[in-house]
């Protein structure tokens, strides 16, 4: 693997530089992962003999170098390599400047200066391997592919599998050319683990997965131990649902290699689908042989509270915590188990300190939806403010969010005063328009209802939302029918497979008595989305035609689809009508 060597050098090299000689060529494995590993005591240091003596100038601007390196001043060490192999072209100073680049991740640096170092010895494994990494990096993968084939010729370890894991983010073109790289190279090392095992990855990821199998089945035979080639038949396994055989196949293997943690994560990742006691268990065993790895335990935590192992749950969290690792999460499903227990004085706590990553929004929406709940709208104003000013590219969203979730609890005058703030801010949002409509229409507020629906399509007459909306409650609670068919047959027209819109006109046809077309439009609207809201309105037709029983099986259909559903039983007791 590729690893930094430390910037902090020691006196020994520093002696180098003070003397005029090159700097030793640093020693370096091939691979992605950046972890310092520690330098090796001066006294083990072997002292090359300079390949040329540096001019004082030079000598003066790598010594700053060296001192900024000392002093963590990794920007001014870099600035000052880059220029000396730039003027030097020495290999053992763009060496340097490789590392000093990688370390801080500028990449494109990287590059350049691995393909100067490669410029001058051309032959060099490590050299070869920075500039195939350093194009990976960047996302130049067939460019990384041909540093990986010069250092594969020259006896290292290339970087086939990574460059093929790459590639699951490029287009269909880019991985078939990467595929003729592979297969071309393939007929001059046709035995070459990481290339069997890379076009496997590639074919894979082009959906071909038993060509994919066959190449992983041809690597078995050559290396019958191969771990890479094993984790790729488990995945090829669980993509074609032959799950069980991955998992024996893992587990047996895992017989072999208990020490190994990439097999021991994918078995336990694809567990996770199957058998949660047993995942949890390999996920226990990973936290002990990765103990510096967080992801490993935020794993055994997410697993142990959907077991409902709640104490492995919250020390996993906790501990995570005290590691100053996925800070953000930690806090987030400790929320989650306080406000399970009721605990929200608790559960804020945590949901107040979740600042960033995935869990970011669920947690504020989660602690907005708190605050609501106790009451505190106060809270809830001052806490979605404060996200707000931190995401203002949100602020019209977050308004929406706040004013729904009032709407959820019922809170509907404090829900209108957050959405009419929120069009103080944003007049024109069509979001937060027909937000306030649908609260106006729940609160029997028809010209409100309709002032918002009119604006909406005001600024946008194709606004389907607006138009279905706007025709089905004309059609229910109006009799101004032609306006209403209008406004639906337009929306029809723009999306004509939309259920709910041919729900919206089969239920005028019915308010204007039209039987035959409402059932037949309201049938095609219950088939294509069974829900309560369709069925409600088909099973009164049929109730109205004396189809009762086919009423009563549709009504109790859609009250198993939505058990609460309040327009299913105001439906039923407006007929009297019972199931």
């Amino acid at each position: 693997m590729i690893k930094h060597r430390p910037l902090i050098l020691s006196s020994m090299t520093l002696y180098w530089v003070l003397s005029g000689c090159s700097l030793p060529a640093s020693r370096t494995v091939a691979a992605v992962d950046q972890t310092p590993e520690p330098s090796a005591p001066a006294a083990e240091v072997r002292v090359q003999i300079p390949a040329r003596p540096f001019p004082t100038e030079t000598l003066y601007s790598l010594l700053t170098a060296e001192i900024a390196g000392s002093r963590a001043q990794y920007d001014l060490a870099l600035g000052n390599y880059v220029q000396q192999a730039r003027e030097t072209r020495d290999p053992q100073v763009a060496e340097r400047a490789t590392l000093i680049a990688r370390y801080l991740n500028d990449y494109s640096t990287a590059l350049e200066m691995a393909k100067l170092w490669t410029n001058a010895v051309p032959h060099n494994q490590d050299a070869l391997a920075n500039a195939s990494l350093a194009h990976l990096q960047l996302g130049q993968l067939r460019e990384a592919f041909e540093f990986s084939r010069r250092l594969l010729d020259e006896g290292g370890e290339p970087l086939f599998q990574n460059i093929a894991a790459s590639a699951a983010s490029v287009d269909d073109a880019a991985r078939t050319k990467l595929l003729e790289d592979f297969a071309h190279e393939l007929e001059q090392h046709p035995e070459d683990e990481q290339l069997l095992v890379g076009t496997g990855i590639l074919l894979q990821q082009s959906g071909d997965y038993d060509a994919a199998m066959q190449q992983v089945h041809k690597t078995l035979k050559l290396h019958p131990r191969s771990i890479p080639a094993a984790i790729l038949e488990a995945n090829l396994l669980h993509q074609l649902k032959r799950d069980q055989e991955a998992i024996a196949k893992m587990a047996s293997l895992l017989e072999f290699y208990p020490e190994n943690t990439s097999l021991r994560q994918q078995y336990a990742r694809i567990l996770t689908h199957h058998d949660m006691t047993l995942a949890q268990e390999q996920f226990a065993i990973l936290s002990q042989q990765l103990p510096g790895n967080g992801d490993m335990l935020l794993s055994l935590g997410i697993i142990a509270l959907e077991r409902r192992d709640l104490d492995t749950a919250r020390a996993s969290f906790e501990e995570l915590l005290d590691r100053d690792q996925h800070i953000a999460a930690a806090h987030y499903y400790l929320g989650r188990m306080a406000e399970a227990r009721n605990d929200l004085q608790e559960a804020i706590i945590h949901y107040l300190q979740v600042n960033s990553g995935n869990d970011f929004l669920s947690a504020t929406l989660q602690l907005l939806d708190i605050f609501v709940r106790l009451e505190d709208f106060l809270s809830a104003e001052q806490h979605m403010n404060r996200v707000r000013l931190r995401f203002p590219d949100q602020s019209e969203a977050l308004y929406v969010l706040h004013g729904q979730t009032l709407i959820k609890h019922n809170y509907l005058t404090q829900a209108e005063q957050v959405l009419s703030d929120g069009l103080t801010s944003f007049p024109s949002s069509t979001h937060l328009l027909f937000a306030r409509a649908m609260l106006n229409n729940e609160r029997q507020r028809l010209p409100a209802t309709e002032r918002d629906l009119r604006q909406i399509l005001k600024q946008d007459s194709d606004n389907v939302a607006a138009l279905n909306s706007l025709g089905y409650i004309l059609a229910d609670r109006t009799q101004r029918y032609s306006e209403a068919y209008e406004l639906l047959e337009k929306a029809l027209r723009l999306k004509p497979d939309d259920a709910a819109i041919i729900d919206s006109m089969g239920w005028l046809y019915y308010r204007t008595g039209k039987y035959p077309e409402a059932l037949s439009h309201l049938r095609q609207a219950y088939e294509a989305s069974p829900n309560a809201e369709i069925g409600a309105h088909l099973g009164e037709v049929l109730w109205v035609i004396g189809e009762t029983e086919e009423a009563r099986r549709v009504w109790r259909e859609a009250q198993q689809l939505e058990p609460d559903n309040a327009t299913i039983r105001e439906t039923l007791n407006r007929l009297k009508a019972d199931l």
